[in-house]
Formats: structure tokens, sequence, C-alpha cells
């Protein structure tokens, strides 16, 4: 199961295809509106995609999405908070089954970056590129963007300490960079091997 699956399992199951795939219309009206406009927004991009789209998408009536967001901003907002349980439901599961001690998981997560990379839906990190859409610091999903980069550290952080390394906050900053590196190199360069490379750098960092 790629990333690009997985992060938008809003109510859809693991081996349905696609990163954040078209919504069913079962789904409550609030669920499928969040699914389709993670969807819309990590493939399109945040500033390009309307309301219109996401409601007619949705098959949903305008009056539907106001009922459950009072502007896209709180829309966008709630689409980023559930992604991010979503993405490291995922990502926890991924390194988990590729390796058991915890120094091998921290090499792990680079591999699940390079098959991330392979993916022909890749198009980045959702919570970067959000960052990146979203200059107001004020806006309603900033702290779900800054809580997701916070857990990404802690999740570095804890395998560090579990690994018995020394000075383990050092070792998820380092490896936050390499990691947030690869990614937007590989998105802006196109260049698919940026998970490898930086995989071996976190060995010479790690020293294993």
């Amino acid at each position: 199961m790629s990333y690009c699956r997985a992060i938008a399992l809003s109510s859809h199951t693991p081996s349905e295809s696609g990163y954040l795939p078209a919504a069913a219309t079962a789904a409550p009206a609030r669920d499928r509106i969040i699914s389709v406009a993670t969807r819309l927004f990590y493939r399109r991009g945040i500033r390009t995609v309307g309301v219109n789209t996401v409601v007619s998408e949705s098959q949903v009536a305008k009056t539907t999405l106001y009922e459950h967001f009072r502007s896209k901003d709180e829309l966008i907002a709630a689409c980023l908070e559930r992604l991010d349980e979503r993405y490291f439901r995922w990502f926890v599961d991924e390194v988990e089954r590729r390796a058991e001690a915890p120094v091998d998981r921290l090499l792990a997560m680079f591999d699940v970056y390079d098959e991330w990379f392979q993916s022909p839906d890749f198009r980045g990190c959702a919570f970067i590129n959000a960052a990146v859409e979203l200059a107001d610091r004020d806006h309603p999903a900033a702290a779900a963007i800054a809580n997701h980069k916070r857990r990404a550290r802690d999740l570095l952080r804890r395998l560090a300490q579990e690994a018995g390394l020394p000075d383990a906050d050092a070792v998820s900053d380092h490896l936050t960079l390499l990691m947030e590196g690869a990614i937007v190199t590989a998105l802006v360069e196109g260049d698919w091997q940026a998970a490898r490379r930086a995989r071996a750098a976190a060995v010479r960092l790690l020293g294993v």
C-alpha cells in the first residue's frame, strides 16, 4: 500500500486505489466532502480548487457544505487534521512492517519514502504544500500543519531513544532535515532517488 493510497483513508479501506479516492456517495456528507476536498487539494493545489468544485465532486449542495464548514479555510483545516491521523497510521505500520529494531526502523523510514516517491500520484508532502500555499500564520490550518511536523519529529526522537542513541533530540533534528529535504528534492527536481541518497546519509549519521 502506497502513501498516496493511505493518506486519504477517509472512509475507505486500504485496498482501494488512488491517493485520495473519489468519495463514495453512500458515505455521510461531511466525510464525503473531506475525502473529496483532500484529494483535490493534494492533486491540484489548495488555492486552485474552489468550493464549487468540491461541492460538485462531493455530490452535495453548497448549503450542505456550509452546514459542516463555515468557510473553505475551515474545510482545509479539517482535511489536514484527518490527513494527519491517516498518515501516521499508515507510516508507522509501514515502518514497523519493514524492521523490528528501533535503529533499523529509523532507516526503514527512508525505504517507505522511496516507495512513495515512485508512485505516479506523488505530489510531495501535503503539509509542506499547504504551508507554502497558506502563508498566513493565523490560518485555521496552521495548527494542523505544525502538529503534523511535531508528531513526525517526536516519532524520530522516540525511536532514537529506544535505539539507545546519544542525543536523541539532535538525531531527530538531523533526520528530519534529511527526510524533508528528500521530499522537496523529489518533488521539485523530479529526483526519484532522493530517498535512497538521504538513507545513505542517515546510515553515516547513525554510524550503522
